[in-house]
Protein backbone atom coordinates (compact mmCIF):
# COMPACT_ATOMS: atom_id res chain seq x y z
CA UNK A 1 0.00 0.00 0.00
CA UNK A 2 1.08 3.62 -0.43
CA UNK A 3 0.68 6.50 1.99
CA UNK A 4 0.90 10.27 1.78
CA UNK A 5 1.90 10.49 5.42
CA UNK A 6 5.33 11.80 6.31
CA UNK A 7 7.30 9.51 8.61
CA UNK A 8 10.08 10.40 11.03
CA UNK A 9 12.38 8.22 13.11
CA UNK A 10 13.67 9.90 16.26
CA UNK A 11 16.76 8.20 17.60
CA UNK A 12 19.96 6.93 16.01
CA UNK A 13 20.68 4.08 18.39
CA UNK A 14 20.35 0.42 17.50
CA UNK A 15 16.56 0.35 16.94
CA UNK A 16 16.51 3.69 15.11
CA UNK A 17 19.34 2.58 12.83
CA UNK A 18 17.68 -0.74 12.01
CA UNK A 19 14.38 0.99 11.23
CA UNK A 20 16.11 3.53 9.00
CA UNK A 21 17.69 0.65 7.08
CA UNK A 22 14.29 -1.02 6.78
CA UNK A 23 12.69 2.16 5.41
CA UNK A 24 15.56 2.46 2.93
CA UNK A 25 15.41 -1.18 1.79
CA UNK A 26 11.66 -0.98 1.18
CA UNK A 27 11.72 2.43 -0.51
CA UNK A 28 9.65 4.23 2.12
CA UNK A 29 10.71 7.89 2.57
CA UNK A 30 11.48 9.02 6.13
CA UNK A 31 13.13 11.79 8.11
CA UNK A 32 15.76 10.69 10.62
CA UNK A 33 16.69 12.82 13.61
CA UNK A 34 18.44 12.88 16.95
CA UNK A 35 19.18 15.54 19.57
CA UNK A 36 22.72 16.20 18.26
CA UNK A 37 21.82 17.45 14.81
CA UNK A 38 21.54 16.07 11.25
CA UNK A 39 25.26 16.48 10.61
CA UNK A 40 25.89 13.58 13.07
CA UNK A 41 23.69 11.09 11.17
CA UNK A 42 25.45 8.78 8.72
CA UNK A 43 23.25 7.85 5.75
CA UNK A 44 25.99 6.80 3.34
CA UNK A 45 24.71 3.19 3.28
CA UNK A 46 21.07 4.23 2.87
CA UNK A 47 19.00 5.39 -0.08
CA UNK A 48 18.29 9.05 -0.80
CA UNK A 49 14.80 8.52 0.62
CA UNK A 50 16.22 8.70 4.16
CA UNK A 51 16.80 12.35 5.02
CA UNK A 52 18.75 13.54 8.09
CA UNK A 53 16.72 16.28 9.77
CA UNK A 54 16.68 18.54 12.77
CA UNK A 55 14.63 17.31 15.69
CA UNK A 56 12.07 20.09 15.28
CA UNK A 57 11.61 19.22 11.61
CA UNK A 58 11.15 15.54 12.46
CA UNK A 59 8.51 16.41 15.04
CA UNK A 60 6.46 18.07 12.28
CA UNK A 61 5.97 14.67 10.59
CA UNK A 62 2.60 12.92 10.61
CA UNK A 63 3.94 9.70 12.13
CA UNK A 64 6.80 9.94 14.64
CA UNK A 65 8.59 6.76 15.72
CA UNK A 66 10.27 7.06 19.12
CA UNK A 67 13.44 4.98 19.14
CA UNK A 68 15.08 6.68 22.10
CA UNK A 69 15.77 5.67 25.73
CA UNK A 70 12.61 5.25 27.77
CA UNK A 71 13.46 7.99 30.27
CA UNK A 72 13.97 10.52 27.43
CA UNK A 73 10.44 10.15 26.05
CA UNK A 74 8.67 12.54 28.41
CA UNK A 75 11.39 15.14 27.89
CA UNK A 76 10.76 14.94 24.15
CA UNK A 77 7.02 15.24 24.64
CA UNK A 78 7.53 18.41 26.62
CA UNK A 79 8.91 20.19 23.57
CA UNK A 80 5.34 20.93 22.42
CA UNK A 81 2.15 21.64 24.35
CA UNK A 82 -0.18 19.96 21.86
CA UNK A 83 0.34 16.93 19.62
CA UNK A 84 -3.09 16.81 18.03
CA UNK A 85 -3.15 15.17 14.61
CA UNK A 86 0.07 13.23 15.21
CA UNK A 87 0.58 9.49 15.44
CA UNK A 88 3.34 8.74 17.94
CA UNK A 89 4.78 5.22 17.76
CA UNK A 90 6.27 4.09 21.06
CA UNK A 91 9.13 1.71 20.23
CA UNK A 92 10.59 1.94 23.73
CA UNK A 93 10.65 -0.45 26.67
CA UNK A 94 11.11 0.14 30.38
CA UNK A 95 13.93 -2.43 30.48
CA UNK A 96 16.70 -1.89 33.02
CA UNK A 97 15.10 1.33 34.24
CA UNK A 98 15.85 1.81 37.96
CA UNK A 99 12.70 1.90 40.12
CA UNK A 100 10.54 1.39 37.01
CA UNK A 101 7.56 0.06 38.95
CA UNK A 102 7.54 3.09 41.24
CA UNK A 103 7.91 5.42 38.24
CA UNK A 104 5.04 3.78 36.34
CA UNK A 105 2.80 3.56 39.42
CA UNK A 106 0.81 0.66 38.03
CA UNK A 107 0.49 2.12 34.54
CA UNK A 108 1.72 0.47 31.36
CA UNK A 109 4.89 2.11 30.05
CA UNK A 110 3.07 3.27 26.91
CA UNK A 111 0.26 4.80 28.99
CA UNK A 112 2.96 6.59 31.00
CA UNK A 113 4.63 7.88 27.81
CA UNK A 114 1.31 8.89 26.23
CA UNK A 115 0.75 11.43 29.00
CA UNK A 116 3.62 13.47 27.50
CA UNK A 117 1.91 13.73 24.09
CA UNK A 118 -1.51 15.32 24.71
CA UNK A 119 -3.77 15.07 21.67
CA UNK A 120 -1.65 12.46 19.86
CA UNK A 121 -2.74 8.95 18.91
CA UNK A 122 -0.11 6.77 20.61
CA UNK A 123 0.67 3.33 19.15
CA UNK A 124 2.89 0.61 20.61
CA UNK A 125 4.98 -1.19 17.99
CA UNK A 126 8.52 -2.16 16.90
CA UNK A 127 9.43 -2.72 20.56
CA UNK A 128 8.94 -6.44 21.12
CA UNK A 129 11.95 -7.55 19.06
CA UNK A 130 15.64 -6.93 19.69
CA UNK A 131 17.51 -4.79 17.17
CA UNK A 132 19.65 -7.71 16.02
CA UNK A 133 16.47 -9.66 15.24
CA UNK A 134 14.86 -6.78 13.35
CA UNK A 135 18.05 -6.41 11.33
CA UNK A 136 17.94 -9.99 10.04
CA UNK A 137 16.99 -10.31 6.39
CA UNK A 138 15.12 -13.46 5.38
CA UNK A 139 14.35 -14.72 1.87
CA UNK A 140 10.63 -14.23 1.10
CA UNK A 141 10.06 -17.98 0.94
CA UNK A 142 10.88 -18.23 4.67
CA UNK A 143 8.10 -15.86 5.67
CA UNK A 144 7.81 -12.34 7.07
CA UNK A 145 8.71 -11.35 10.60
CA UNK A 146 5.67 -10.66 12.76
CA UNK A 147 5.44 -7.29 14.50
CA UNK A 148 2.64 -6.43 16.89
CA UNK A 149 0.65 -3.21 16.95
CA UNK A 150 -1.56 -1.92 19.77
CA UNK A 151 -3.37 1.36 20.36
CA UNK A 152 -6.50 2.81 21.90
CA UNK A 153 -6.99 4.60 18.56
CA UNK A 154 -7.94 1.92 16.05
CA UNK A 155 -7.49 4.25 13.05
CA UNK A 156 -3.92 4.97 14.12
CA UNK A 157 -3.34 1.27 14.77
CA UNK A 158 -4.44 0.44 11.23
CA UNK A 159 -2.17 3.17 9.84
CA UNK A 160 0.88 1.80 11.65
CA UNK A 161 -0.05 -1.76 10.63
CA UNK A 162 -0.09 -0.52 7.04
CA UNK A 163 3.37 0.98 7.52
CA UNK A 164 4.59 -2.34 8.91
CA UNK A 165 3.33 -4.06 5.77
CA UNK A 166 5.13 -1.49 3.60
CA UNK A 167 8.33 -2.25 5.52
CA UNK A 168 8.06 -5.97 4.77
CA UNK A 169 6.73 -7.08 8.14
CA UNK A 170 3.63 -9.12 8.94
CA UNK A 171 1.64 -6.96 11.40
CA UNK A 172 -0.84 -8.34 13.93
CA UNK A 173 -3.08 -5.77 15.61
CA UNK A 174 -3.64 -6.61 19.27
CA UNK A 175 -6.36 -4.08 20.05
CA UNK A 176 -6.24 -1.64 22.95
CA UNK A 177 -3.11 -0.91 24.95
CA UNK A 178 -4.71 -2.21 28.15
CA UNK A 179 -5.91 -5.39 26.46
CA UNK A 180 -3.70 -7.06 23.84
CA UNK A 181 -1.11 -4.30 24.15
CA UNK A 182 -0.19 -5.60 27.61
CA UNK A 183 1.51 -8.57 25.93
CA UNK A 184 4.15 -6.37 24.27
CA UNK A 185 5.09 -4.37 27.34
CA UNK A 186 8.50 -5.08 28.84
CA UNK A 187 8.97 -8.65 30.10
CA UNK A 188 5.54 -9.80 28.93
CA UNK A 189 4.52 -12.76 26.80
CA UNK A 190 5.18 -11.53 23.24
CA UNK A 191 8.44 -9.69 23.90
CA UNK A 192 11.53 -11.19 22.22
CA UNK A 193 9.45 -13.91 20.52
CA UNK A 194 10.77 -15.01 17.09
CA UNK A 195 7.52 -15.24 15.12
CA UNK A 196 6.99 -15.39 11.35
CA UNK A 197 4.02 -15.40 9.02
CA UNK A 198 4.20 -18.38 6.69
CA UNK A 199 4.05 -17.69 2.94
CA UNK A 200 0.50 -18.13 1.64
CA UNK A 201 1.35 -21.05 -0.62
CA UNK A 202 2.98 -22.90 2.29
CA UNK A 203 0.26 -22.00 4.77
CA UNK A 204 -2.38 -23.53 2.52
CA UNK A 205 -0.65 -26.89 2.79
CA UNK A 206 -0.39 -26.77 6.60
CA UNK A 207 -3.27 -27.12 9.04
CA UNK A 208 -1.84 -27.53 12.52
CA UNK A 209 1.27 -29.69 12.41
CA UNK A 210 3.39 -30.51 15.40
CA UNK A 211 7.13 -30.54 15.84
CA UNK A 212 7.04 -34.35 15.73
CA UNK A 213 5.25 -34.39 12.40
CA UNK A 214 1.75 -35.40 13.56
CA UNK A 215 -1.34 -33.45 12.52
CA UNK A 216 -4.06 -32.23 14.83
CA UNK A 217 -6.75 -34.26 13.09
CA UNK A 218 -10.35 -33.07 12.61
CA UNK A 219 -12.75 -33.81 15.44
CA UNK A 220 -13.23 -32.87 19.08
CA UNK A 221 -10.27 -32.91 21.45
CA UNK A 222 -11.36 -32.84 25.09
CA UNK A 223 -9.14 -31.06 27.62
CA UNK A 224 -7.79 -33.51 30.21
CA UNK A 225 -7.83 -31.58 33.52
CA UNK A 226 -5.73 -34.20 35.29
CA UNK A 227 -2.78 -33.55 32.96
CA UNK A 228 -3.42 -29.84 32.36
CA UNK A 229 -2.93 -26.72 34.45
CA UNK A 230 -3.98 -23.07 34.60
CA UNK A 231 -1.63 -21.05 36.78
CA UNK A 232 -1.24 -17.33 37.46
CA UNK A 233 1.01 -14.86 39.22
CA UNK A 234 0.63 -11.23 40.26
CA UNK A 235 3.07 -8.71 41.69
CA UNK A 236 2.81 -8.25 45.48
CA UNK A 237 4.12 -5.24 47.44
CA UNK A 238 6.00 -4.14 44.28
CA UNK A 239 8.81 -6.63 44.99
CA UNK A 240 7.39 -10.17 45.19
CA UNK A 241 4.86 -12.41 43.46
CA UNK A 242 1.84 -14.38 44.60
CA UNK A 243 1.24 -17.53 42.55
CA UNK A 244 -1.82 -19.71 42.26
CA UNK A 245 -3.77 -22.20 40.19
CA UNK A 246 -7.30 -23.28 39.35
CA UNK A 247 -8.11 -26.91 40.08
CA UNK A 248 -11.49 -27.21 38.36
CA UNK A 249 -11.83 -26.45 34.66
CA UNK A 250 -13.04 -28.10 31.47
CA UNK A 251 -13.11 -27.47 27.76
CA UNK A 252 -12.69 -28.76 24.25
CA UNK A 253 -10.87 -27.98 21.03
CA UNK A 254 -12.84 -28.44 17.82
CA UNK A 255 -10.89 -29.02 14.62
CA UNK A 256 -13.07 -28.83 11.48
CA UNK A 257 -12.35 -30.64 8.22
CA UNK A 258 -11.80 -27.22 6.65
CA UNK A 259 -11.51 -23.96 8.53
CA UNK A 260 -10.11 -22.59 11.76
CA UNK A 261 -9.87 -24.70 14.92
CA UNK A 262 -11.72 -23.29 17.93
CA UNK A 263 -11.61 -23.73 21.69
CA UNK A 264 -14.07 -23.27 24.53
CA UNK A 265 -13.22 -23.54 28.21
CA UNK A 266 -14.88 -22.98 31.57
CA UNK A 267 -13.02 -22.31 34.84
CA UNK A 268 -14.63 -22.67 38.27
CA UNK A 269 -13.16 -19.60 39.99
CA UNK A 270 -13.99 -21.04 43.40
CA UNK A 271 -11.33 -23.68 42.81
CA UNK A 272 -8.57 -21.07 43.16
CA UNK A 273 -5.61 -22.35 45.18
CA UNK A 274 -2.66 -20.19 46.25
CA UNK A 275 -1.53 -22.50 49.03
CA UNK A 276 -3.09 -20.30 51.71
CA UNK A 277 -6.73 -21.15 52.64
CA UNK A 278 -7.37 -17.77 54.26
CA UNK A 279 -6.18 -15.91 51.18
CA UNK A 280 -8.11 -18.27 48.88
CA UNK A 281 -11.32 -17.53 50.77
CA UNK A 282 -10.69 -13.81 50.27
CA UNK A 283 -10.13 -14.39 46.54
CA UNK A 284 -13.63 -15.89 46.32
CA UNK A 285 -15.13 -12.79 47.97
CA UNK A 286 -17.29 -10.23 46.10
CA UNK A 287 -14.49 -7.66 45.66
CA UNK A 288 -12.27 -10.15 43.83
CA UNK A 289 -13.75 -13.14 41.95
CA UNK A 290 -17.25 -12.87 43.42
CA UNK A 291 -17.54 -16.65 43.18
CA UNK A 292 -21.09 -16.81 44.54
CA UNK A 293 -22.47 -14.41 41.92
CA UNK A 294 -20.04 -15.30 39.12
CA UNK A 295 -19.03 -18.94 39.70
CA UNK A 296 -17.27 -19.43 36.35
CA UNK A 297 -14.93 -17.68 33.96
CA UNK A 298 -15.25 -18.62 30.29
CA UNK A 299 -13.04 -18.55 27.22
CA UNK A 300 -14.35 -18.73 23.66
CA UNK A 301 -12.04 -18.37 20.66
CA UNK A 302 -13.11 -16.21 17.73
CA UNK A 303 -10.07 -16.38 15.43
CA UNK A 304 -6.53 -17.72 15.16
CA UNK A 305 -3.40 -16.49 13.38
CA UNK A 306 -0.33 -18.57 12.65
CA UNK A 307 2.94 -16.82 13.53
CA UNK A 308 5.33 -19.72 12.91
CA UNK A 309 5.27 -23.43 12.23
CA UNK A 310 4.02 -24.25 15.72
CA UNK A 311 3.28 -20.78 17.17
CA UNK A 312 -0.10 -19.10 17.05
CA UNK A 313 -2.08 -16.19 18.44
CA UNK A 314 -5.59 -17.14 19.49
CA UNK A 315 -8.10 -14.28 19.63
CA UNK A 316 -10.48 -15.01 22.51
CA UNK A 317 -13.50 -13.58 24.25
CA UNK A 318 -12.68 -13.99 27.95
CA UNK A 319 -15.41 -13.43 30.52
CA UNK A 320 -14.78 -12.91 34.24
CA UNK A 321 -17.25 -11.44 36.76
CA UNK A 322 -19.72 -11.00 33.88
CA UNK A 323 -17.32 -8.72 31.96
CA UNK A 324 -16.11 -9.86 28.53
CA UNK A 325 -12.90 -8.66 26.88
CA UNK A 326 -11.49 -9.65 23.50
CA UNK A 327 -7.82 -10.56 23.98
CA UNK A 328 -4.92 -12.33 22.22
CA UNK A 329 -3.52 -15.52 23.73
CA UNK A 330 -0.12 -16.58 22.39
CA UNK A 331 0.38 -20.34 22.36
CA UNK A 332 2.53 -23.12 20.98
CA UNK A 333 1.38 -26.48 19.67
CA UNK A 334 3.74 -29.06 21.17
CA UNK A 335 2.72 -32.12 19.23
CA UNK A 336 0.51 -35.21 19.22
CA UNK A 337 1.28 -38.42 21.08
CA UNK A 338 -0.35 -41.80 20.58
CA UNK A 339 -1.16 -41.67 24.29
CA UNK A 340 -1.65 -44.67 26.54
CA UNK A 341 -4.39 -46.46 24.67
CA UNK A 342 -7.18 -43.96 25.36
CA UNK A 343 -6.81 -41.88 22.21
CA UNK A 344 -4.30 -39.44 20.73
CA UNK A 345 -3.10 -36.67 23.05
CA UNK A 346 -2.24 -33.16 21.83
CA UNK A 347 -0.17 -30.73 23.89
CA UNK A 348 -0.38 -26.92 24.04
CA UNK A 349 1.21 -24.15 26.08
CA UNK A 350 -0.08 -20.59 26.13
CA UNK A 351 0.46 -17.32 27.94
CA UNK A 352 -1.70 -14.26 28.40
CA UNK A 353 -1.51 -11.16 30.57
CA UNK A 354 -4.77 -9.88 32.03
CA UNK A 355 -5.40 -6.62 33.87
CA UNK A 356 -7.49 -7.27 36.96
CA UNK A 357 -8.90 -3.72 36.82
CA UNK A 358 -10.49 -4.51 33.44
CA UNK A 359 -12.71 -7.04 35.20
CA UNK A 360 -13.51 -5.01 38.30
CA UNK A 361 -11.22 -7.07 40.53
CA UNK A 362 -10.14 -5.31 43.74
CA UNK A 363 -10.66 -1.83 42.34
CA UNK A 364 -9.80 -0.13 45.65
CA UNK A 365 -6.25 -1.41 45.93
CA UNK A 366 -4.35 -0.03 48.94
CA UNK A 367 -1.38 2.20 48.10
CA UNK A 368 1.94 1.55 49.81
CA UNK A 369 3.53 4.21 52.01
CA UNK A 370 6.40 4.55 49.53
CA UNK A 371 4.05 4.79 46.56
CA UNK A 372 2.71 2.14 44.21
CA UNK A 373 -0.13 -0.38 44.61
CA UNK A 374 -0.05 -3.21 47.13
CA UNK A 375 -1.10 -5.59 44.36
CA UNK A 376 -0.05 -5.33 40.73
CA UNK A 377 -2.64 -4.83 38.00
CA UNK A 378 -1.07 -7.22 35.47
CA UNK A 379 -1.86 -10.89 36.06
CA UNK A 380 0.31 -13.31 34.11
CA UNK A 381 -1.54 -16.51 33.22
CA UNK A 382 0.08 -19.68 31.89
CA UNK A 383 -2.02 -22.45 30.35
CA UNK A 384 -0.59 -25.95 29.80
CA UNK A 385 -3.07 -28.30 28.18
CA UNK A 386 -3.32 -31.88 27.14
CA UNK A 387 -6.34 -32.64 24.96
CA UNK A 388 -7.53 -36.14 24.12
CA UNK A 389 -9.23 -37.28 20.92
CA UNK A 390 -11.22 -40.41 21.66
CA UNK A 391 -10.41 -43.30 19.32
CA UNK A 392 -12.92 -43.96 16.58
CA UNK A 393 -15.56 -46.54 17.40
CA UNK A 394 -14.83 -49.94 15.81
CA UNK A 395 -16.71 -50.69 12.63
CA UNK A 396 -18.67 -53.88 12.18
Amino acid sequence: MTSTRQYAIVGTGSIGTVLAQRFSDHHVPALWANTRGPETIDVTELSALITPATLDTALDADVIILAIPFLKVRELGGRRPDWSGKIVVDATNAFLVPNSEQILGGRLSTEFNAEAFPGAAVVKSFNQTAARQLAQKRPPEFGKRVVFVASDDFTASAAVAGLCTDLGFAPIELGRLDEGGVLIQARNALVLRELYELPAELEKSIQVTSAVGRDLLPGTWTIDPVHSSITFSVRHLMVGRVRGRFGDFSGAITVPENGTPSITATIAVGSVDTGNPTRDEHLRAPDIFGADEFPTATLVSVDMHGTGQNDWVLIIDFTLRGITKRLPLAFSFLGVSAGMGHGDVAGFEGVITLRRSDFGVLTDTPVLAGGGPMLGDAVEVTVCLEAVKAPAAPTR
